[in-house]
């Protein structure tokens, strides 16, 4: 069994303007990019608090995959835990 972690992507200027466009394409507050970790869980970054997991469309999750193979990331979209969806 493997101790791979979860950590921020290290993104290039141009890969977080396409991030940053993502968010405004899905209406997402926030789209954060996620890949695999050699290290331990512990001193890992997490997502913001008071945020939960956006619900998105099937066209909106084909567009979410689409950026996730254009950053090599996994990318998970949010919304802060007030807003109605």
């Amino acid at each position: 069994m493997s101790n791979t972690g979860w950590t921020w992507s290290n993104l290039s200027n141009e890969q977080l303007g396409l991030l940053a466009e993502a968010e405004r394409t899905l209406g997402a507050d926030c789209l954060l990019a996620y890949q695999a970790s050699d290290q331990a869980a512990s001193g890992h970054r997490s997502a913001p608090e008071r945020v939960q997991v956006a619900a998105l469309n099937a066209s909106q999750l084909d567009c979410l995959q689409g950026l996730e193979q254009r950053l090599q990331s996994v990318v998970v979209a949010y919304r802060h835990s007030g807003h109605s969806v």
